[in-house]
């Protein structure tokens, strides 16, 4: 039989048919099944430019890329808002887990958009709804913007006119048409286009014109209640020190209550979240189904802001200052501790070392997160690991970021690294380094003054110059990671010697005209220290111990305790690194970080105590010269060089 019977024969002809369409199917199927490309680098994209790579165009759902001239979609130049919310520990990321439930449907994306669990977290209907509410501006939210749902209009009286009413109203609202929205504007796998982006979230939250922080899991109902609880807790608080019939224990109880509900909303728990409200501090607040809170009762409120949260839990802490309770009791400990571990009072200062500690409570799906989520707090230009070269392909531990992270810390803002105190005793070689117990003393939370460019956080009508006397750098040594100090130091005992002697009714009298924002508690000391915890010095005297972080309000504390350091130092002496000089309007300050010599982990090093500050600028005006002016300015033989390893 030939080979053309084979070739040819009809019987043959279906089989032969039937094999080349299975195997063309089964080409199909690998193609369809093959992963869609990464998002590509646009060469023309600035990476310093304040433009986001992708923006969601809402009318439509569709991610557009940037095109040359900022284009998104034909639309140059857009206005654009952005949501901070938080969805990482609610994503279903096995397929076969609740199959039923589908992602936010957003085109134009070649990633997967991740699906979340509604059962534990929100819906797609609710997330397309948060959407589509900031569209609209921020001065237009209305009272009956609930009615919108079909089941309300099904129980509304006359809903024939609301409904189309409200269509009216939703189109003059609608003052967007594109959103910063992470799942929608970030690629979603690994590749040099996500990190890039990831240490682009700064510039691309301070673009946005506006930004809601979403409370997903507060309804509306309970978000007013809440924040109006946690309003006249901290209200009634604020009377005490000025009313003996005050009942501290009451307040302090609502108070507590309100910001125990407030903090279990999961955007309260997030890191990422926890810098973008750091860059948006005014962020206007929405509730699951997506409506604003407001102070008054007509169109035209003026939606709440997490700002106002971040106010009364300021103003609480500033309260804490001044109360004649003990904070040890179990109402105000408890209020005290929320108010710490919320991140709600680092928030509010400008000093971003709070912020840092207070970020290692955070927990992320991510471990790397513990540097990525945070790291732009300190700045748009501040990046490390894969975000500082996206086409790196180097596996970071989480140990080697966090080096990366402190040492460019210590490197860019030295003075900044040094501005807080421990709570506890830190690792052997670790006291130049944040730990989660760290906190930002009140004489220390104006991070412009030691060196943070972003001072316009909290505004002031005060120019201020700060100026860097120091130099801090780190060193490896084995697996251990060194500081080194470099700079101009005296004894402890030196320089307290000099502010004894300043203190004359001549001068302490200039210090109530001074515009030092640490006298506003009527403080004639011209110097103010906080001490860590867990060092040699403890434990402090129990009448010293609140002075020591928290409270200025005893005018001769201050002085008490740098006379009891200094007696401390007869047996352990004591140096104080100068560290830097504040200028702001007409006045002086200078900054010194206290440390004592140690030999830990087997290697001699300076270990710090504490900080210490000082006005100097009160005892020179004209010929009128007090002899210590030269010597607490810096410039006296008493303070020489030092250099070492700092641990």
């Amino acid at each position: 039989m030939s080979a053309a019977f084979f070739l040819f024969s009809p019987w043959l002809a279906v089989p032969i048919v039937t094999l080349l369409l299975c195997a063309f199917n089964f080409n199909l199927s690998l193609a369809s099944a093959a992963p869609a490309p990464i998002d590509h680098n646009d060469d023309d994209f600035d990476d310093d430019s304040d433009w986001p790579r992708r923006l969601l165009h809402v009318p439509t759902m569709t991610s557009h890329k940037w095109s040359p001239g900022n284009i998104y979609g034909g639309f140059r130049n857009p206005r654009y808002v952005a949501i901070s919310y938080t969805w990482g520990k609610f994503e279903l990321r096995n397929p076969k887990l609740k199959p039923h439930v589908k992602a936010l449907p957003i085109q134009g994306v070649p990633w997967s958009v991740p699906r979340i669990d509604p059962e534990k977290h929100f819906t797609v209907d609710e997330f397309r709804r948060t959407i589509r509410q900031t569209m609209g501006t921020t001065d237009r939210h209305y009272e009956f913007d609930h009615l919108r749902s079909p089941r309300a209009l099904k129980k509304t009286p006359a809903s024939w006119l609301v409904g189309p009413l409200l269509r009216f109203l939703e189109r003059q609202q609608r003052a967007y048409q594109f959103l910063w929205l992470d799942v929608a504007c970030i690629e979603q796998r690994d590749s040099p286009v996500k990190w890039a982006e990831i240490g682009r979230q700064a510039r691309i939250f301070q673009r946005a014109e506006h930004v809601y922080v979403w409370l997903s899991h507060l309804s509306h109902t309970e978000m007013t209640r809440i924040l109006s609880d946690f309003d006249v807790g901290g209200s009634g608080l604020d009377m005490e020190p000025y009313s003996l019939s005050c009942e501290v224990h009451q307040w302090a109880v609502v108070a507590t209550r309100a910001l125990k509900e407030l903090t279990e909303d999961p955007w309260f728990k997030s890191l990422w979240t926890l810098q973008e409200g750091y860059l948006r501090h005014k962020a206007i607040l929405l509730s699951r189904e997506s409506r604003v809170c407001a102070e008054g009762r007509q169109i035209g409120w003026r939606c709440m802001e997490l700002n106002d949260i971040l106010l009364r839990a300021n103003n609480i802490l500033v309260w804490s200052d001044m109360t004649r309770k003990p904070l040890s009791t179990p109402s105000l400990s408890e209020l005290m501790s929320l108010l710490h571990n919320s991140g709600l009072g680092a928030l509010w200062h400008n000093n971003p070392m709070g912020l840092l500690a207070i970020s290692s409570n955070r927990n992320p799906r991510n471990p790397l997160d513990r540097v990525y989520g945070i790291m732009q707090i300190l700045g748009p230009s501040f990046r490390v690991g894969r975000a500082a070269d996206p086409t790196s392909t180097h596996d970071y531990t989480l140990k080697e970021l966090q080096d990366e992270f402190t040492s460019k810390v210590m490197r860019l803002y030295p003075v900044l690294s040094q501005m807080f105190v421990h709570l506890d005793a830190p690792a052997p070689g670790k006291s130049w380094c944040l730990q989660s117990s760290s906190v930002v003393p009140w004489i220390l939370d104006r991070g412009d003054m030691f060196g943070w460019p972003s001072g316009g956080r909290l505004e002031v009508n005060i120019m201020i110059r700060h100026f860097n006397l120091c130099q801090l750098s780190s060193e490896k040594k084995g697996n251990h990671l060194w500081a080194h100090l470099s700079g101009k130091a005296c004894s402890f005992k030196t320089l307290q010697s000099a502010w004894h002697g300043t203190n004359r009714p001549k001068y302490t009298e200039k210090l109530k005209q001074s515009m030092w924002r640490m006298h506003v508690n009527s403080h004639n000391s011209a110097h103010l220290l906080a001490l860590d915890r867990g060092t040699h010095l403890d434990p402090l005297p129990p009448q010293l111990d609140k002075v020591n972080v928290f409270s200025l309000s005893d005018e001769n504390n201050h002085d008490d305790l740098a006379a009891w350091v200094a007696q401390r130092c007869e047996k352990i002496p004591l140096t104080v690194l100068l560290m830097g000089r504040c200028d702001f309007g007409d006045e002086s300050f200078n900054t010194g970080l206290i440390l004592v010599e140690s030999d830990g982990l087997g290697l001699p090093h300076w270990r710090r105590v504490g900080v210490c500050i000082w006005l100097h600028s009160h005892l020179s005006e004209g010929e009128d010269v007090h002899p210590m002016w030269e010597l607490l300015r810096g410039d006296s033989p008493d303070w020489n060089h030092l250099e070492g390893r700092f641990g």
